[in-house]
């Protein structure tokens, strides 16, 4: 909020899914400066409630009642370090009800019978600069992170909630690759109006509510499910939306390289050079061959059509924001398909990883580097083992809502069993194992394994067939880390936090929203998990409506909590059907939160793909871009990503936005071949120019401080000239 020029914040807070205010009394020490990892600030007020003058007056507002409820809710403000004469009562009435009217007159009838307090109709900006300036320099600052709150309602929907997760990625890849391929043909413009649409869908589902309010004791009512219908349209649509922006882009784009049709093109949205897996079809006697090595690519079949085969391959070392092509030429031979083993060791030269094929997850992990076990043998849980959690069915109890003389519910976590091993397969980029299992109201779960050669890190690949009931549950993936007494981190959008110690007093300590990565350090050691599909973690345990004051010693466990209806209202009361769940695991020394952002953002932010068609070049012509690959834009500094890359919202040029993500001071320059630059800016993040940039050639350079998010608008001319 402050990179974006706004001066205050009010926060009108429901503690009913958390206690923020009733443990922390956070309300009381406003407004208080809110400083970021970054050390922008922003001068913010926390209401009581966000019906205050509803608590103080009633509804409809009455005088008397304010008469007994001011003097109490004054006392607050009666000590000496409040110099301020003014007080903010924010938010009016309770919500789904009509206006009440006599809200208008209330200050004019309270102010002709009592003769102090004085009331009076404000802006909010105008009430934080009469309070602030009256306050001046004994505003406290509080440099603390507000904690989780009603993110779990997201778990009441799992599956477009990860759709709408990979949307939030992949939609900066088809912002990046519109913006390039209007540089590179200037006569073709991004289409704003479906950007903007997608845009307008992710906020639209990130809002916090799901359904109606009779959705928990009417769920098949047909109000509940079309307000659920229109819900989830917003994570659907906008996949759609985002699929036709990237393929509209990365074509644009591939018919301005140097190459025929029969070219697989992939494109890496993120500004370091990459290697990850991609999944394509391919026709049966066709071979993929790289470009720039001209070597001959193996790939791993996972299924075929009549004249297609499913193929998983490595795409290696893709350029930043940048392409790579692939030659789809007639197979010399035919692929045999490797042979599968039943062993359940895997090896690389990173892991020894054991299998166990009755929870159909993983019994040990041996770090090579470190000598060093990374798996809890004494959890009750194996690593990456599916939990399913009856209980709390009970109505009224701490599960569901916080109050302090309500019951703790009796939860039971039910592991996953029964599994078998199906498969292990040795590939050309390392060793993919296949295991199944099932658990309570979990028919199926399909776990895959892959262990890489050439890269320090194990992806696993969940498949759950999940039957829809409307008892209280909650679905997990345990993650049992040998540590008996870590630090924990995990990531947030500018920074990261420790929640033993960088969560606001109050804040929830029981559920967590993860960015990119979560990691626990303990003896110099770190390990680390990329949750790619769902946003929450719980630490040591899963949530038991426990309510902690502080986070207290808790052993290395992260749970990935998917799935609750844990809800008495306005969400999905129950969910069924086929899940995705993916993860990534690295360890090592002391891994920098810089490291574990890279990792996180490949892992989240997949590498796109685009095959050139028959139909596309007809005609033979010149054209400007390597045919086997090319890079539009470079970062020198391994720390700072590019976020996006977006056409000025006044036209005016284009935008670039960077996030500094290891907490180091410095400056970073920037290397466009595509552009020949004019001029530059930077900006505040809504593209208000404050200061000229030096730009030179194709670079320009600008100064970065830790975590900051820093905007730029550079002006220029394409660089891409087609051969005479």
């Amino acid at each position: 909020m402050a990179a974006a020029g706004l001066k205050y914040f009010v926060d009108a807070s429901d503690n009913w899914r958390a206690p923020v205010i009733l443990f922390g009394r956070v309300n009381e020490r406003s407004p208080f400066w809110w400083e970021g990892p970054d050390g922008g600030r922003i001068l913010t007020w926390i209401s009581r409630h966000y019906i205050q003058v509803a608590s103080l007056f009633g509804l409809p507002p009455q005088i008397s009642a304010g008469r007994d409820s001011l003097p109490i809710f004054l006392q607050a403000y009666d000590r000496p370090d409040y110099k301020s004469d003014g007080v903010l009562v924010f938010g009016t009435q309770v919500e789904n009800t009509d206006l009440f009217p006599q809200q208008a007159t209330l200050v004019g009838e309270w102010n002709k019978v009592y003769a102090f307090p004085k009331l009076r109709f404000t802006g909010f900006s105008e009430a934080m600069e009469y309070i602030g300036g009256q306050l001046g320099d004994s505003i406290p600052v509080i440099r603390a992170d507000g904690g989780p709150y009603w993110e779990d309602g997201l778990t009441t929907d799992a599956y477009t909630t990860a759709i709408a997760r990979s949307n939030e990625q992949r939609a900066l890849a088809a912002e990046k690759f519109s913006t390039i391929s209007s540089i590179i043909n200037p006569v073709i413009r991004p289409d704003s109006e479906a950007m903007k649409l997608l845009w307008d869908n992710l906020r639209m589902f990130d809002e916090h509510t799901w359904t109606a309010d009779r959705s928990w004791r009417d769920p098949e009512h047909k109000e509940t499910i079309q307000q659920s219908r229109v819900k989830d349209s917003r994570a659907t649509n906008g996949k759609l939306l985002l699929e036709q922006l990237l393929e509209r882009a990365m074509a644009s784009i591939a018919d301005y390289i140097q190459r025929p049709s029969g070219t697989l093109v992939v494109f890496n949205p993120l500004s370091w050079g990459r290697s990850n897996l991609v999944e394509v079809d391919i026709d049966k006697g066709i071979e993929l061959v790289d470009l720039a090595t001209r070597e001959t690519v193996l790939y791993q079949e996972l299924y075929s059509g009549q004249g297609f085969r499913h193929a998983r391959f490595l795409a290696k070392d893709v350029p930043a924001v940048g392409y790579k092509s692939y030659a789809l030429q007639p197979a010399k031979i035919e692929p045999s398909p490797p042979a599968p083993s039943t062993s359940t060791t895997m090896e690389s030269s990173y892991y020894r990883v054991v299998l166990d094929p009755e929870t159909a997850s993983v019994r040990s992990i041996l770090d090579k580097e470190l000598n060093r076990e990374l798996v809890d043998s004494s959890s009750p849980y194996r690593f990456n083992q599916y939990v399913y959690v009856t209980g709390a069915d009970k109505p009224r109890n701490l599960a569901l809502e916080y109050k302090p003389n309500l019951p703790k519910p009796e939860l039971k976590p039910h592991g996953a069993s029964g599994g078998r091993l199906i498969s292990v397969v040795k590939t050309a980029f390392g060793t993919v194992a296949k295991m199944e299992s099932s658990a309570v109201n979990t028919p199926r779960v399909e776990t895959e394994i892959f262990l890489f050669d050439g890269q320090k890190k194990i992806e696993f690949l969940n498949r759950v067939n999940k039957t829809k009931v409307y008892t209280k549950e909650a679905v997990y993936f345990a993650f049992p880390f040998a540590m008996d007494h870590p630090e924990f981190r995990y990531e947030i959008q500018n920074g990261y936090v420790n929640p033993a110690r960088d969560i606001m007093k109050g804040g929830n300590l029981e559920w967590f929203s993860v960015q990119h990565w979560v990691a626990a350090d303990q003896d110099n050691i770190t390990a680390a998990l990329i949750p790619v599909d769902g946003h929450l973690v719980t630490l040591g345990d899963i949530v038991r409506g426990a309510w902690p004051k502080e986070f207290g010693n808790r052993k290395g466990t992260i749970f990935s909590y998917l799935m609750s209806n844990y809800w008495e209202t306005n969400w999905p009361a129950g969910q069924g059907g086929q899940y995705t769940f993916r993860y990534a695991v690295t360890s090592g020394r002391n891994l920098s939160p810089g490291a574990l952002s890279r990792l996180g953002w490949e892992e989240m932010s997949p590498i796109e793909v685009n095959e050139i068609m028959r139909q596309d070049k007809a005609v033979t012509l010149p054209r400007p871009l390597a045919a086997a690959e090319s890079s539009f834009l470079q970062v020198d500094l391994p720390n700072v990503v590019l976020v996006t890359w977006k056409r000025a919202e006044d036209d005016q040029g284009t935008i670039l936005r960077f996030v500094e993500v290891d907490g180091k001071l410095g400056t970073v320059n920037v290397q466009v071949p595509i552009l020949d630059l004019n001029s530059g800016w930077i900006c505040n993040a809504v593209e208000k120019n404050l200061k000229p940039l030096s730009v030179s050639g194709h670079s320009f350079r600008f100064p970065v401080k830790p975590f900051e998010i820093v905007t730029i608008r550079v002006r220029g001319t394409t660089a891409l000239y087609l051969p005479e």
